[in-house]
């Protein structure tokens, strides 16, 4: 792991962050209530996604959700924008350990009227900007987040447990709070949510196929 010196790729579109009603701070744009079980197949069609997965060497999975696809109104820098919003996958993993792994993936929302040579740019600005009511901002009062690598993509991490990113060395420590982890690939967005140290977080992330 190490810190990314460029820009990231690109902050998906949303509604500020609410912690207990919205998912995470990426995931902003569904509630804990929107989403239905399914089956791994469904899933995938209907997401349109190659779904990641565990070897059975670091866990099982125990269960797999999705939400609908819906069109909603985000305020993006200043002005209403109507954004689609994609079906959102997410599995639940049972650790070897027993440790509990939650992992979100989508397609990237999709705002109207903006260029997609310029749409990163906007998103990112938008998310990172100052703002004098935090509660308005894209992350909302979420600490962070930290710019990492992982994976060979550039990454956010949203640390709820305290913990010093230079002291991650404990890889048996649990601490209080979560771990939110966002990073993309060519296939699609992915958010891993986690009470565990991020050394293991990063190994569990690393196994993913």
């Amino acid at each position: 792991m190490s810190l990314a010196v460029s820009g990231l790729a690109q902050v998906p579109a949303g509604p500020p962050y609410q912690a207990g009603i919205h998912t995470n701070p990426i995931v902003s744009f569904v509630d804990k209530d929107d989403y239905r079980s399914t089956s791994y197949d469904q899933a995938a069609e209907e997401a349109d996604l190659d779904l990641l997965g565990l070897s059975a060497a670091e866990g099982t999975r125990e269960s797999i959700h999705i939400s609908e696809s819906f069109v909603e109104e985000v305020k993006l820098l200043g002005r209403n924008t109507d954004v689609l919003f994609f079906p959102v996958v997410r599995q639940t993993f049972r650790l070897i350990d027993g440790m509990t792994f939650v992992l979100y993936s989508f397609k990237d929302p999709r705002p109207t009227g903006i260029d997609s040579q310029i749409l990163a740019a906007v998103l990112n600005e938008h998310a990172f900007r100052p703002n004098d009511k935090p509660e308005e901002s894209r992350f909302g009062t979420a600490v962070g987040p930290e710019r990492l690598e992982i994976r060979g993509s550039e990454a956010l991490l949203f640390d709820e447990t305290g913990e010093d990113a230079e002291n991650i060395q404990n890889d048996a420590a649990e601490d209080e709070g979560e771990l939110t982890l966002f990073w993309q690939d060519e296939r699609a967005s992915h958010v891993a949510v986690v009470g565990m140290s991020r050394q293991r977080l990063y190994r569990v992330v690393g196994d993913l196929f």
